[in-house]
């Protein structure tokens, strides 16, 4: 049986239909995570733990499923950053990723607003003090990159990293959730906020994401060096 070329499987990170798979699944997943609870909060109903891990976590499996050939399936402008910052997307590509994330960010947050025709769409909050919520954020963000860099050196295939990568998603959310709102991606927090006009622990999610992103960088970078 002849042995597969895991070259073959690696993106191709030049072209416009990365960056639409890109702003496409950020849109799908911003919906998917802001939309668990505030379809259920705009109509009066409640949602569980599990439904607000699980959408998300599910949604990111389909997405990586489709969109891990075309794009990297990064969702996520701290994921694009820690990447970049490791060497594995061209630093040139790191702005358009970045910004078709926004985009479709931003969709999603208007689709939500129009369907609801709420305010309530899924603002990222915290309930924990604000530097306490960015040490959280940043230490989720951490462990997310680091899974990217790992999964993508031992190329375990797509399924696999697909439901990996899921996986880490609703495990962050199911049990940090309660507490920062496990968001980990800042295009998944603009997007509501720009659609809401609601701003007020936004620089949380802005900057706890990239720091926690930086540092996984680094810190893999260091950890391929001792092996």
């Amino acid at each position: 049986m002849a042995r597969l070329n895991m070259e073959d499987l690696r993106p191709d990170l030049s072209g416009l239909p990365a960056l639409a798979a890109e702003a496409l699944g950020t849109g799908v997943l911003v919906l998917a995570t802001a939309g668990a609870g505030s379809a259920f909060g705009a109509i009066g109903g409640s949602v569980s733990g599990s439904q607000v891990a699980l959408a998300p976590g599910l949604t990111f499996f389909v997405l990586a499923l489709l969109f891990l050939p075309v794009s990297g399936a990064h969702f996520n402008p701290a994921v694009s950053l820690g990447l970049a910052l490791a060497g594995r997307l061209p630093k040139r590509r790191l702005i358009p990723y970045i910004l078709a994330q926004l985009a479709g960010a931003l969709a999603a947050g208007l689709v939500l607003r129009m369907l609801l025709r709420s305010t309530v769409l899924g603002i990222s909050t915290t309930q924990m003090p604000g530097l306490a919520a960015l040490l959280l954020e940043a230490l989720l963000t951490f462990w997310l990159v680091w899974v990217y860099l790992a999964l993508e050196d031992q190329r375990l295939g797509q399924a696999v990293t697909a439901a990996a990568l899921g996986a880490t998603l609703a495990g962050a959310i199911l049990w940090a959730g309660p507490l920062s709102g496990a968001c980990m991606n800042p295009a998944r927090s603009l997007g509501p906020a720009l659609a809401a006009l609601d701003f007020s622990d936004l620089w949380i999610y802005l900057i706890g994401p990239f720091l926690g992103a930086a540092a996984a960088a680094s810190a893999y970078k260091a950890f391929r060096a001792l092996r």
